[in-house]
């Protein structure tokens, strides 16, 4: 884990998420890291109060949610961003692509969130993050470099984000929110995450499995809907279900708008 840097913390004091659903929109109309850099730092569209502020955000979004595995993913993100509406999928593509772009917020997510959720645990609270942080210092040089303040804070703002995204509530104890994804979200997750790791068609061993809040047995029923039958191809054998996407990125995002 040498990609790791502290960008959830950034990420997790942005006052409105509306501003990162903003950024992504500007940048699915054709803004590049020049454009984005004089809209938010140089012009200040988003009205943050000093420079430095600006730049940190900018370089946060930039680094950790804009973050694509292909031309594929790229094309997914800027057509459903391009699209009017759709915003509980929107939303949801914040946490999906800080997945895919942020390290360690994917280790957290894997190995403390998801771990607690699908346990049936009801309650997570920022101690069990820092220790989990505690824990991978050992195997991570550069989270060696991490003050002890540093992880607590990292513990901290990765559990206001889940708030900020509705996916947990509460003060300092969080409450775990039930998270089902409806139908057209189930199939665009299917897009994105054989897009990003296409080393398996195999979705049941897809590394970002369990972020479709399903047990095994769900996921499987829920992919067999006959309502996916346009958009995919499933073969099953035995412990395996093979995907293999049917539309490209454009006809995907205009069925689900339509």
């Amino acid at each position: 884990m040498e990609n790791i840097n502290s960008d959830i913390n950034i990420i997790g004091s942005i006052p409105d998420f509306s501003l990162i659903q903003t950024s992504l929109e500007l940048f699915a109309k054709g803004k590049d890291q020049v454009d984005l850099k004089e809209l938010v730092v140089t012009n200040n569209t988003f009205d943050f109060r000093t420079e430095s502020a600006r730049t940190r955000f900018l370089t946060a979004v930039s680094g950790s949610i804009l973050v694509f595995a292909n031309e594929t993913h790229k094309a997914l993100i800027e057509n459903l961003f391009n699209t009017p509406g759709q915003e509980t999928i929107k939303r949801k593509v914040i946490f999906w692509q800080l997945l895919f772009g942020n390290e360690l917020f994917l280790s957290i997510s894997k190995n403390v969130y998801a771990k607690a959720y699908f346990s049936g645990r009801t309650t997570l609270i920022g101690k069990e993050v820092f220790a989990y942080l505690k824990d991978l210092q050992t195997a991570s040089p550069k989270l060696k470099s991490f003050s002890d303040s540093t992880l607590d804070r990292i513990a901290s703002k990765y559990l206001t984000i889940l708030k900020k995204l509705e996916m947990v509530n509460g003060v300092i104890k969080k409450q775990i929110l039930n998270v089902r994804l409806t139908e057209y979200e189930i199939l665009f997750f299917v897009y994105l995450v054989m897009s990003v790791d296409s080393s398996t068609r195999d979705i049941l061993k897809n590394p970002y499995r369990e972020f479709f809040f399903l047990e095994k047995s769900e996921l499987i029923q829920a992919l067999k809907n006959i309502k996916y039958m346009p958009f995919i191809d499933l073969t099953s054998t035995g412990e395996t279900l093979n995907v293999e996407l049917k539309l490209s990125p454009k006809e995907l995002v205009d069925a689900i708008s339509h």
